[in-house]
């Protein structure tokens, strides 16, 4: 009897240290930092380094391009800075903003793309409009939609202008989004590519 006694417990011991936290999951990928994305069906989540769900499934998470052990290029959603990217459908659109580790929207989606974070920043594109004439017969401006990207700090303010717009651009993005045209190359410099084809370097 005491011998069955102490099966039970260390069955008991067993099974708790080696409890199951998590299950029914399609994909896991590795820590980035804190945090691993698991997927199931369409959705991604995120669990901390005890295996707690610490941001539920959700279909708006962006993912990044990585590579793994093997050289192949894996994708999934990470967090930089205490900062992962969303996308919203609005209109027409894709619109990206930014959650935070609580997976509360802390920059709401008003980006037409933007990079994960580097070192406090992330590099965005914005649209905007240029009035280039008025049109008498139709009685109206004439405008034409501009490109423009800029530095943001982990807050969602403008901290550097990139001075390359990008002018007559279509007025929706259904077949693509807008290519950043701008890298970091290092914690506060900036190269950007020219309409030219060349690259000119800014510090922020």
């Amino acid at each position: 009897m005491k011998k069955l006694l102490l099966l039970i417990v260390c069955f008991g011991f067993y099974t708790a240290a080696f409890s199951q936290i998590l299950s029914d999951i399609d994909e896991v990928y590795p820590f980035h930092g804190d945090f691993a994305a698991i997927k199931k069906a369409d959705q991604w989540a995120f669990i901390d380094k005890e295996g707690k769900k610490i941001i539920n499934f959700r279909a708006d998470l962006v993912l990044t391009n990585r590579l793994n052990s093997l050289n192949q290029t894996i994708s999934y959603p990470v967090f930089n800075d205490g900062r992962c990217l969303i996308r919203k459908f609005i209109g027409d659109t894709y619109y990206y903003g930014f959650i935070n580790e609580k997976g509360v929207e802390i920059i709401k989606p008003q980006f037409l793309n933007a990079t994960n974070f580097s070192n406090g920043y992330a590099i965005v594109v914005l649209s905007s409009k240029d009035s280039i004439g008025f049109n008498y017969v139709l009685k109206k401006a004439v405008v034409s939609n501009v490109l423009e990207e800029y530095v943001i700090d982990t807050s969602g303010e403008l901290v550097k202008y990139l001075y390359n717009p990008r002018k007559n651009v279509p007025a929706n993005y259904k077949n693509g989004i807008p290519i950043i045209e701008t890298m970091f190359i290092a914690p506060k410099l900036v190269a950007v590519k020219t309409k030219n084809k060349k690259w000119e370097i800014y510090q922020f």
